[in-house]
């Protein structure tokens, strides 16, 4: 396909994102949660002092946006480094428009980050969906660049779910946690909930905040692109659509044991930051967690519950909903001194 790409940096990557970039992500019905301008304008704020947003962007020889790719540009004087814009909170990371997927438009932009890495930066692109036509280009080209590639299992439960499609032997190990369950049930009161509007997700997310940290991976890939924590979470939930946003929770005797936060988009339904509470780990609360929210989703008329990035320890828990297995694909490239 035809095209030329541009750059956007600062202020006129902010632009495209509020602006174009909104258009573009509601005629792509493949984007997820991740790549909406709420989600990504929300974290861009939050970004750390040295770092810069940037908008790569595949123009037709009209002039109309084929596609785009938000990214963050960090630069301290001393380390330069390219990483997704959201990193590493955003469970999947893919380019956003109509030409997305399309081959020609994806190389473009990975020939865009090699020529970056020649130029002395580091590139770091993390959790790219693998099937995508961004993954595929990297997937093709970081072989020959021996670049590092690190793959991350990514899980999807379609709904509503039949536990009677099972294995015997899985089904087995569904009703023995639910036995736990049910004993506890008897001695104590167990509610499942999630959240309807913006007040009811805040109060959650402080519970939220007080579990186990959130599972974010090897600190190699996070980057130094975006300033984490509890007060900046609570920015972003503050931003995004309430009727889009929530989270669930398992309480025992009204003590939270376990959370999942969710995003949403028509009938699809995006999983991130599950935490529990490590003194009720012999129930694997988790487990009871997501068998309420997948008949909750059932319900509701959801067709798919995305899990997220999975790594291995994790993978055999996921595996009990007999999921699709697809995977994420993360790039790093470490930064090289350019020649004067």
């Amino acid at each position: 396909m035809s095209h030329a790409l541009r750059r956007y940096t600062g202020s006129q990557a902010m632009d495209f994102l509020n602006g174009p970039w909104r258009e573009m992500y509601a005629r792509d019905t493949a984007a997820t949660p991740f790549q909406s301008p709420a989600w990504l304008s929300a974290w861009a704020q939050h970004l750390a002092p040295a770092t810069t947003p940037m908008v790569l962007v595949a123009m037709s020889p009209t002039g109309r946006p084929l596609a785009a790719l938000a990214l963050a540009r960090h630069d301290d004087g001393a380390d330069a480094r390219i990483v997704p814009l959201s990193a590493p909170y955003a469970e999947c990371i893919r380019p956003v428009g109509p030409h997305a997927d399309d081959p020609t438009v994806a190389a473009s932009f990975v020939f865009h980050l090699m020529l970056t890495e020649e130029e002395g930066e580091g590139v770091s692109m993390t959790d790219v969906l693998a099937g995508s036509g961004l993954g595929r280009s990297l997937t093709q080209i970081s072989q020959g660049a021996g670049w590092n590639r690190v793959d991350t299992k990514y899980p999807r439960v379609r709904l509503p779910f039949v536990y009677a499609a099972l294995s015997r032997s899985t089904r087995r190990e569904h009703q023995r946690r639910q036995r736990a369950w049910d004993r506890a049930a008897a001695h104590h009161r167990v509610t499942y909930a999630r959240t309807h509007h913006p007040e009811a997700l805040l109060d959650a997310h402080a519970f939220m905040a007080a579990l186990r940290p959130a599972r974010w991976y090897d600190p190699l890939f996070s980057g130094p692109s975006s300033v984490g924590g509890p007060d900046h979470w609570r920015s972003v939930l503050r931003q995004l659509d309430p009727t889009r946003t929530f989270i669930a929770t398992l309480a025992v005797d009204d003590r939270v044991v376990a959370a999942r936060l969710c995003l949403t988009r028509g009938r699809h339904c995006y999983s991130l930051v599950p935490v529990t509470d490590a003194g009720y780990r012999h129930l694997a609360p988790d487990h009871a967690l997501l068998r309420y929210l997948i008949a909750d989703l059932g319900r509701k008329g959801f067709t798919m519950l995305d899990l997220g990035r999975t790594p291995a320890p994790e993978q055999g828990g996921a595996g009990q909903y007999q999921p699709e297995w697809g995977s994420t694909l993360s790039i790093l490239t470490a930064p090289h001194l350019v020649p004067a």
